[in-house]
């Protein structure tokens, strides 16, 4: 259907989005996520929701996957409203019965299926399939659990992006963390809360909530504002910026007095992997300080979980006017080192994750993922002409990179431009042999951690 199918249901969402309050939609919205996480609630609250809606999840007929949620909630924010809409007799879309949602999913999915098949009038299916699993596997993997957590407060919350952070914020990270984890343990089961709300008892005065608030949310009119602009210019409806990622809360009433979250879960994104937007403009320091912790993070883990192999740091080898570092973590069997691993803390930016060429829009990050590859086939090559001394490797040994975003997952193009550029410097560099050149892993610290 092409360019007509696209303009088609187009036109269908921003006439029933703009048809519509936006307050009684997120809360719609609300209900039906926490519907979907379990709550028997719900059933009272909205007027034809299927028991079977409880709880349902990817595969039912009564799922909304959460990336289309996350997409709709935008669209509704960044569409206008008709001209004169509120005044007098008005046509307004119903906010209190699940089948809205599901009409309006119905209008977005064939919206999207119609821009795919025209971008696959020009690009490679693969390029498709890693932007969809950019979009779909992190709301698949979920950020509620312990590592991502730790984690998160390790790279984003300590050493220099720490102070960076308190000291732009005016106000201290676990503040910060501990009012986000109350306003997002409150909105999981309310609609709304008060912005007014007390938190003494957990030790966070006024000014903090407030602090806080100016970084988790956004007041009504701002937010459309906003999100009109950010979406802006982007040809993909599935693959434009989210407000929700920067604010998950927006603030209604003429006090921006009721707070509310569409998506609960996405606060506790902010306030954990979003620390990333809080500290991104720290500079070189902070992002070597980050470099240097997801180091240790992944020699730390290696070392907790792989027992019985030795897991060790980066070496150093080679007579003193031609030292040479090892990898940043060496597993060693019984026979030698079995792994080398190169860490890569960098995160993507949102081209990286969904450009028609990705590569070239953030050539920096996958330039780093080459010479990660690169580091790896050199250090086999010194190891098989024996300039490492007395570190060993084991002839079937693996090369592996460990990165803190999911740089190439389901990437197959974007892998072999990494891999071409990669050959390149090898090539360059000379001495190393084909066998040298051995096929690396690129795993997603997340990936590691399941596996594990």
């Amino acid at each position: 259907m092409g360019r007509l199918g696209r303009d088609i249901y187009r036109k269908k969402l921003e006439r029933y989005l703009s048809h519509s309050f936006d307050e009684p939609i997120i809360s719609l919205v609300s209900a039906v996520v926490a519907a979907q996480s379990g709550s028997q609630n719900v059933l009272a609250i909205i007027q034809d929701l299927p028991p079977e809606a409880v709880g349902a999840e990817l595969g039912s007929p009564y799922h909304i996957p959460l990336w289309s949620v996350e997409t709709l909630v935008n669209e509704l924010l960044a569409i206008p409203k008709v001209k004169g809409f509120g005044i007098g007799r008005t046509r307004v879309l119903n906010a209190e019965m699940f089948q809205t949602m599901r009409a309006l999913q119905a209008i977005l999915i064939k919206l999207e299926n119609a821009e795919d098949g025209m971008f696959l009038e020009k690009h490679d299916v693969f390029y498709e399939m890693a932007r969809i699993a950019q979009r779909q596997f992190p709301w698949q993997r979920g950020v509620t659990n312990a590592p991502h957590l730790y984690r998160s407060m390790l790279l984003y919350g300590t050493g220099s992006a720490r102070e960076y952070f308190e000291a732009s914020a005016g106000m201290s990270l676990s503040d910060f963390v501990k009012t986000g984890a109350c306003m997002s343990g409150a909105l999981e089961g309310n609609a709304w809360v008060n912005r007014q709300r007390n938190l003494s008892e957990i030790g966070i005065s006024p000014e903090v909530r407030e602090a806080t608030l100016r970084k988790l949310a956004i007041p009504h009119a701002e937010a459309r504002h906003l999100a009109a602009r950010m979406r802006k210019g982007h040809r993909h409806t599935a693959y434009r910026p989210s407000i929700l990622r920067d604010f998950p809360i927006i603030a209604f009433g003429e006090q921006n007095e009721r707070l509310r979250a569409p998506i609960p879960e996405l606060i506790m994104y902010r306030y954990t992997s979003g620390l990333y937007l809080d500290v991104v403009e720290g500079g070189s320091a902070v992002w070597t300080d980050i470099g240097v912790r997801f180091e240790g993070y992944v020699l730390e883990y290696l070392q907790t979980m792989m027992s019985p192999y030795e897991v060790i740091g980066e070496q150093v080898y080679g007579p003193k006017k031609a030292r040479h570092r090892t990898p940043d973590v060496l597993v060693s069997g019984t026979d030698g080192i079995v792994a080398v691993i190169e860490c890569k803390a960098k995160r993507m930016s949102f081209d990286a994750r969904y450009a028609d060429d990705p590569v070239a829009f953030a050539s920096i990050g996958f330039d780093e993922l080459a010479k990660g590859m690169f580091q790896i086939w050199r250090f086999i090559s010194h190891a098989r002409r024996g300039l490492t001394g007395d570190i060993k490797v084991d002839p079937f040994c693996r090369g592996v990179i460990v990165t803190a975003d999911s740089w190439l997952t389901m990437a197959s193009r974007q892998a072999e431009q990494v891999i071409a550029t990669a050959m390149a410097m090898a090539n360059a560099e000379g001495y190393i042999d084909e066998g040298d050149r051995r096929e690396i892993a690129f795993c997603p610290i997340d990936d590691v951690e399941y596996v594990l």
